[in-house]
C-alpha cells in the first residue's frame, strides 16, 4: 500500500513538538498548532468515506485561506480521498461544471455553494467540521493515498482538471524544502490562494514538511501583509502584483528584519518591480516556475553571487528541462536558442481528467517560451499560449471569448490584456456589435458575463469595434489588437 510521506511527517512534528504553532490567520489570531492540526485530521479521517479499490473518491474543496483548509486536506488525502481544490472564485455554474467533469462524490464548501450543488454531489459537509469533529484514538489505518486535483486554463477551449499523484506531492515537498531551505524555524507569509498551484505548494506541502509556521493570508490584504511581514515572518512566496503593492506602500512598513528569503511566481517579476523592492527594504526577490501540471520545478536562490533576477534559476532534483523547437518536428534546441520549455519532473501531472497530457519523449510540453544557458539557468522570454495574467490569475481569453459570443447582441469579439502597472494587467472585450447602429452597453455586457464567469474573468474595459483584423483563412490577428 502507498503511503503519503507528507502526512507522516505532519504525525512526527505533531508527536515531537505538539505546542509549536502549524497555522495563524494573520487578519484576527486564530491558530492550530501541530499537535491539534493532527488530532483533527484523525478524527476527520473517521468520517470520510475511504475509496474502494479502484473507485476514485474525489472530494471537492472550496475553502479561503483558513485553519480549517489544511485539516480538510491532509484529511482527504489520508482518507483515501482525491482532493480537488477550486478556487471560491469561481460561479456555482462554474463549479458544477467541474464537479461534473471530474465526477466529484463529495464537497466541502460554504453553504451557498453547497447547496448550489446538492443536486449534483451526494456528499456535502460544510467548512466548520474540520474543527468540531471530536478527536478520539487510536489513529484511522492508512488508506492509499488519493490524488490532488487543480483546475488548469488551456490554451483552447474549456480550462482543464490536472491530475498529481501522492507521490508526486511528496516529490514537489520534498524538493522545495531542499531548494528553498524551508526549517522548523520559518515562518512562511500564505497569501497565494490555497485553492493554486503555487499557493498550495509554498503554503501547505513544503512548510508543513519542514514542520514551519504558516501566516495565512486571505488575498492580498495589504494591512494584513503589512502587518505579518513586520512581525516574524521569514519567507514570502509572492506573486509580482504583491511585491509592487509593498514597494508602494508609503508608511507602516519599514523594515524586514525577520524576513530572510522572498520570491515571486505566477507571472515574470519585471526589472522595475525588483528593483523598487531592492531599494525599498534591501531585499533581493528570487523567481521560482512551475505550474498547475508540473508542480515548482525551478529556483532562482536571492542569496548567492550568481543571481540573476531575470532568471527563474537552476531545476530542482530529478526535473529534466528541454527547449523545443515551436515548429512541427519539436526538435531539442541547443543552449542559448529560445523555443519551447518541456518539463519532466517528479512532481508532474498524471493526466488531465478525460484526456492525456501534451508529452514529447515524457516531457510537458508547458506553452512558454525560454532558453537554457551552460550553467542550466532557464530564462522564460514569452508565452506560446494565449493565456493573459490579471495580478496572479490566469484567464484564459478564449474561455471568456465563448462566453460572450452568447450575448444575443454581440456578433463577434476577443479579450486582449490591458496593461495597467508594470506587474498588473486588464481584461479588455473588443467586440463586433450585430446592430452597429444600436450597439449594447458596456454595462449590460459586464453584467452578462459575471452571471457566468468569475469575477476576475470579467473584462473590466469593453470597446465596440466595426470589425476584428484578420487573416485571409478568418483567424483574428491578435496582435494587431493589443492596447497599450
Amino acid at each position: 500500500m502507498s503511503r503519503l510521506e507528507l502526512l507522516d511527517r505532519v504525525e512526527q512534528v505533531a508527536r515531537e513538538t505538539p505546542r509549536r504553532r502549524a497555522y495563524v490567520e494573520a487578519a484576527n489570531g486564530r491558530s492550530i498548532d501541530y499537535g491539534a492540526l493532527f488530532e483533527q485530521v484523525s478524527a476527520l479521517r473517521r468520517i470520510i468515506p475511504a475509496a474502494n479499490p479502484g473507485d476514485d473518491f474525489i472530494v471537492i474543496l472550496r475553502c479561503p485561506n483558513q485553519v480549517e483548509y489544511a485539516i480538510w486536506f491532509l484529511a482527504i488525502l489520508g482518507a483515501g480521498g482525491s482532493a480537488f481544490c477550486v478556487s471560491t472564485e469561481l460561479t456555482h455554474a462554474e463549479l458544477r461544471e467541474l464537479a461534473i467533469r471530474c465526477g466529484a462524490r463529495a464537497i466541502v464548501a460554504e453553504s451557498a455553494a453547497r447547496e448550489a450543488l446538492k443536486h449534483d454531489i451526494p456528499i456535502s459537509w460544510p467548512i466548520e467540521l474540520a474543527l468540531e469533529v471530536a478527536p478520539s484514538a487510536p489513529t484511522p489505518a492508512s488508506a492509499s493515498p488519493g490524488d490532488l486535483l487543480l483546475a488548469s486554463s488551456g490554451t483552447t477551449g474549456e480550462p482543464k482538471i490536472v491530475r498529481r499523484s501522492a507521490a508526486a506531492i511528496d516529490a514537489v515537498s520534498r524538493n522545495m524544502v531542499e531548494a528553498i531551505g524551508f526549517t522548523a524555524d520559518d515562518v512562511v507569509l500564505a497569501a497565494v490562494p490555497l485553492t493554486h498551484s503555487y499557493g498550495v505548494e509554498h503554503g501547505m506541502l513544503a512548510p508543513l514538511w519542514a514542520g514551519s509556521t504558516v501566516q495565512l493570508c486571505d488575498g492580498m490584504d495589504l494591512p494584513v501583509m503589512t502587518r505579518a511581514l513586520t512581525q516574524g515572518v521569514t519567507v514570502f512566496p509572492a506573486v509580482p502584483a504583491m511585491i509592487e503593492m509593498l514597494s508602494d506602500v508609503s508608511n507602516g512598513l519599514t523594515e524586514l528584519t525577520r524576513l530572510r528569503i522572498a520570491y515571486s511566481a505566477g507571472a515574470p517579476l519585471p526589472q522595475g518591480v525588483y528593483d523598487g523592492f531592492l531599494r525599498r527594504f534591501g531585499v533581493r526577490v528570487g523567481q521560482l516556475y512551475g505550474m498547475s501540471e508540473i508542480g515548482s520545478i525551478t529556483f532562482n536562490h536571492p542569496v548567492g553571487n550568481q543571481f540573476d533576477p531575470r532568471s527563474v534559476g537552476q531545476p530542482m532534483r530529478d526535473v529534466s528541462i528541454r527547449i523545443l523547437d515551436v515548429g512541427p518536428d519539436r526538435r531539442e534546441l541547443p543552449i542559448g536558442e529560445d523555443g519551447e520549455v518541456a518539463i519532466r519532473a517528479p512532481s508532474m501531472l498524471r493526466e488531465y481528467v478525460g484526456e492525456k497530457a501534451p508529452l514529447v519523449d515524457g516531457h510537458f510540453r508547458t506553452g512558454d517560451l525560454g532558453r537554457l544557458d551552460a550553467t542550466g539557468n532557464l530564462t522564460l522570454t514569452g508565452r506560446v499560449r494565449l493565456l493573459i495574467d490579471t495580478g496572479g490569475m490566469k484567464v484564459n481569453p478564449i474561455e471568456v471569448e465563448s462566453v460572450l459570443a452568447s450575448h444575443p447582441q454581440v456578433l463577434e469579439c476577443v479579450v486582449v490584456p490591458v496593461k495597467q502597472s508594470q506587474t498588473v494587467q486588464r481584461l479588455c472585450a473588443l467586440i463586433v456589435p450585430r446592430n452597429a447602429s444600436s450597439p449594447p452597453s458596456s454595462d449590460s455586457i459586464r453584467t452578462f458575463a459575471k452571471e457566468k464567469l468569475a469575477a476576475y474573468k470579467v473584462p473590466r474595459l469593453v470597446e465596440f469595434r466595426p470589425t476584428l483584423p484578420r487573416t485571409a483563412t478568418g483567424k483574428i490577428i491578435r496582435h494587431l489588437l493589443e492596447i497599450a
